[in-house]
């Protein structure tokens, strides 16, 4: 199986298991820490060099100072970061672990995990990314209904009524989102209140002592 196959092959969220033998200077990954930096089982040996060599050039000195701060310390640590496999995919980990402090003190072995959350992480980007996109379409239909009422009550054109919207907007220091929403919660008759009474309400939200109003 080729190296890019075997990277590709990782599903999001699978963890692996690495030790570290301070006084050998021997790494022990399991086979899930191989493949998610693109290799096959045992296909190169791990070192300190080889892991940090996979760090994302941005968060290297991150991951670095966690893994140095435990090996001076042996204090749990834990860090999220990006690593490079192989083919070049960005992938996303958590890494965490504590050391085997002896009694004079010194730390003599690293042992943790190294989790792949890549899948979880871009699952939840395109779930945000879907409710922002809904929003906006969303706000841009209230624009729209807004801009509708001013044209029908002012019989001013569209482009007029977006530059009332937008005015208001930065005169109130409100956004023209607010604005908008404001006008169309303001479209319904009120009960008890007389038909044709849309001009007034419309003035309600835009102040007219704003000077925004046509």
């Amino acid at each position: 199986m080729s190296q890019r196959a075997y990277g590709a092959a990782v599903p999001g969220d699978r963890a692996g298991v690495f030790r570290y033998d301070v006084r050998e200077d021997r790494w022990w990954w399991s086979d899930e820490i191989y493949a998610v930096h693109g290799y096959g089982p045992g296909e190169v040996r791990p070192t300190m060099d080889v892991l940090l060599s996979h760090q994302h050039e941005e968060d290297r000195a991150y991951a670095g100072e966690a893994l140095k701060h435990c090996l001076a310390r042996g204090e749990p640590f834990g860090c999220y970061h990006r690593i490079v496999d192989v083919s070049g995919a960005v992938r996303r980990v958590v890494m965490t672990g504590d050391g085997d402090v002896a009694e004079d003190g010194s730390v003599t072995a690293l042992r943790g995990f190294f989790v792949d959350v890549t899948d979880s992480v871009e699952k939840e980007l395109r779930t945000e990314a879907g409710r922002s996109i809904a929003t906006a379409r969303a706000s841009q239909e209230q624009v729209d209904q807004a801009r509708g009422m001013l044209m029908a009550v002012y019989g001013i054109d569209a482009h007029t009524a977006f530059q009332v919207l937008r005015c208001h907007s930065q005169h109130a220091n409100v956004k023209l989102r607010d604005v908008a929403r404001a006008l169309v919660a303001a479209a319904p008759t009120p009960a008890g209140e007389p038909a044709g009474g849309m001009r007034r309400r419309v003035e309600r939200v835009l102040y007219p002592e704003s000077g925004c109003g046509p």
